[in-house]
C-alpha cells in the first residue's frame, strides 16, 4: 500500500512540474566582426524568450521577453529603437537564431541579426554606419542550461 501511494505521489509531483512541453528559454550567443570597419570587433549578449506558443510547424516567430547585447564598448536592449521586434525564429520547431534590426541613425552604429536558414550554422551579425562603413559577423548560440541545484529546486 504505501508503494502504491509513493507512487501515485512521484506521477503527481511530475505532472505538477512538467504541465507542458513549453518554458522559458535562455539563451547566449557571441561573435567575431569578420569584414569592414569593425573587423575584429567582439560581440556577445543574451536572450530569453517563452516557447509556449510554439507548434513546431513551418517558420514561427516568438516575441524575445529578455535581450542584452553589447557590441564593443556599447550596450544595447529591447529598449533601443528599432526597426523591427526582437524575435526568435523556428523552422519545424527548431531553433535557428534571432532577427533584430537597429537603424545606425540611432545608435550610431545600426545592425541586424539574421536567422539561418535550417539552423543556426549560417546565422550572421550585419551592421552598417552612417558613413556608410559595413560588414558582417559569425554568431554562435549556447543556450543556457539550469544549473542542477535549480532543478532540485524545481522538484
Amino acid at each position: 500500500m504505501k508503494s502504491w501511494i509513493k507512487h501515485v505521489t512521484l506521477v503527481a509531483l511530475l505532472a505538477s512540474v512538467f504541465p507542458a512541453q513549453a518554458a522559458m528559454q535562455a539563451w547566449q550567443f557571441s561573435g567575431q566582426i569578420d569584414s569592414g570597419f569593425y573587423n575584429g570587433t567582439t560581440y556577445q549578449g543574451q536572450f530569453s524568450f517563452d516557447d509556449a506558443s510554439l507548434l513546431a510547424t513551418g517558420t514561427e516567430l516568438i516575441s524575445l521577453s529578455s535581450l542584452q547585447f553589447n557590441f564593443g564598448s556599447d550596450q544595447f536592449g529591447l529598449s533601443t529603437p528599432a526597426l523591427s521586434a526582437a524575435s526568435a525564429v523556428f523552422q519545424d520547431g527548431l531553433f535557428t537564431g534571432i532577427e533584430w534590426s537597429v537603424d545606425s541613425s540611432n545608435p550610431a552604429i545600426g545592425f541586424s541579426f539574421v536567422s539561418g536558414f535550417a539552423d543556426t550554422s549560417d546565422a550572421f551579425l550585419a551592421y552598417d554606419t552612417p558613413l556608410g562603413f559595413s560588414g558582417g559577423g559569425n554568431l554562435a548560440y549556447v543556450a543556457v542550461v539550469p544549473e542542477p541545484t535549480q532543478t532540485a529546486l524545481m522538484l
